[in-house]
């Protein structure tokens, strides 16, 4: 059986998720799948592994944004990929948590967009040498400092997002500056003001807020944590007022493979 990857969104969230479905992978052979925009790329939740030999189903719900997104899926030495797939999204840039369940829309707001890089070398002064010893050590990639304005509902999911205290992503168009399309951060300080701006619309002072963080950039906590789309509660909501005879007439002539991917969006 030939090795195939597809991807396709699904009806889970905004922006939406995509499911990438990987097929034919032999039992006992690693696989890893990754998405790439452009020149930035992003390892998928949970897509390093050993094959069992069946279907693996994979959801990424931390693409790139308004782009043509491409997913591939290394097995034994041999690259395969998917069609382009576009996560559409209303703004540019969105804030959000590992597993998608909180996302933030914001207005990116100038701040020269600060970075530290982390130095560990040393040296140290002995007296009676001109030069000092030192000792080296690879550096990291630090961190820095965002400057973005919310609206009044988004800033209410900020601040649960800052209180969480985990992991969040930051994905863009990949056009923010010099910024990967997507990153992992931690938010080390969080701090917020009302902008000052009259609404164009209403003529009442604005109730956006404007919020300086301070981030370190991080990998996955979880990587091998395969996420899902849907969840059991979905499933119910859409079986609401049929029975298990409605089921089997829905499911009739298909397999456990193919209800693994049904998009259960499409029935709430």
């Amino acid at each position: 059986m030939a090795v195939t990857i597809t991807a396709s969104l699904v009806d889970a969230g905004d922006p939406r998720p995509v499911q990438i479905i990987l097929t034919g992978v032999p039992a006992g052979s690693h696989y890893t799948v990754t998405g790439t925009a452009g020149d930035s790329s992003w390892p998928v939740p949970g897509g390093v592994g050993v094959s069992e030999g069946e279907q693996i189903v994979l959801v990424d719900n931390r693409s790139a944004l308004n782009v043509a997104v491409v997913y591939t899926a290394l097995v034994d030495g041999v690259t395969y990929e998917t069609y382009p797939v576009y996560v559409v999204a209303q703004g540019k840039y969105v804030l959000q948590s590992l597993d998608g369940r909180r996302s933030v829309q914001f207005v990116l707001q100038a701040n020269g967009l600060p970075r530290d890089v982390v130095v560990r070398s040393q040296t140290f002064d002995v007296p009676g040498r001109p030069r000092p010893p030192g000792r080296y050590a690879e550096g990291g990639d630090g961190g820095g400092a965002l400057a973005l304005r919310t609206s009044r509902e988004d800033s209410a999911e900020m601040h649960a997002l800052v209180r969480a205290g985990r992991p969040v992503v930051l994905r863009t168009d990949g056009t923010v500056r010099d910024f990967p399309a997507v990153t992992l951060l931690v938010l080390m300080e969080a701090s917020s003001q009302m902008w000052d701006a009259v609404d164009a619309l209403t003529g009442e002072m604005s109730t956006e807020r404007v919020w300086d963080l301070g981030y370190v950039i991080v990998n996955d906590p979880e990587p091998g944590r395969v996420l899902a789309a849907f969840t059991w509660d979905d499933f119910d909501e859409a079986m609401t007022g049929l029975t298990w005879d409605d089921f089997d007439a829905m499911f009739a002539g298909t397999t456990w493979d193919d209800f693994d991917t049904t998009d259960w969006g499409q029935y709430l």
